[in-house]
């Protein structure tokens, strides 16, 4: 992974390193004739910390859920941040069952989530955090990255829409 495909907020692969990384991952499983699964997280009314305590409590949000998400997930998983609040993780060799337990344990990470932003001298904490996360698994859901991106993305918007804070596996 070359310094480009970093996201220096984050730390995580941004969506150039996710383009190198995450068909690499996906195909790997298969050859290895394993499933795979993908995530796709949003992180709930995120725009209202910005409106809320500014750009610098966005950016130090954003940071620590980068943190969550590598603390969360395991090694070998392609995580990234695809831009502004939203973050991918590709799990290859994974079934659906251990997508499910991975999804809800960065789901319950980020819930915990208890930020200090800089505001002032002293700074100060935000918590009650929440993410909508959708999930879409190889081979149920299709095959390709392309078709799991629109299957976890379509779960994620359902997650949304019945109230936010929530996995979703795709139909």
């Amino acid at each position: 992974m070359g310094f480009w495909a970093t996201d220096k907020l984050t730390g995580l692969l941004d969506r150039w390193g996710w383009d190198e990384q995450a068909p690499r991952a996906l195909a790997g499983s298969r050859e290895r004739g394993r499933g795979a699964a993908l995530l796709v997280i949003d992180f709930d009314h995120f725009k209202q910390v910005n409106d809320l305590h500014g750009h610098l409590a966005g950016d130090a949000v954003l940071t620590a859920m980068g943190k969550v998400l590598v603390e969360s997930t395991r090694a070998g998983d392609v995580v990234s941040r695809l831009g502004g609040d939203e973050f991918a993780v590709l799990m290859p060799d994974t079934s659906l069952d251990e997508a499910v337990a991975v999804a809800e344990r960065v789901g319950a990470a980020v819930r915990g989530l208890s930020v200090l932003i800089p505001l002032g001298l002293n700074g100060t904490t935000i918590g009650r955090h929440s993410a909508s996360i959708g999930l879409a698994a190889s081979p149920e859901h299709g095959g390709d990255l392309r078709d799991l991106l629109l299957r976890a993305d379509s779960a994620l918007l359902a997650a949304k829409r019945l109230g936010r804070d929530q996995v979703r596996i795709a139909d």
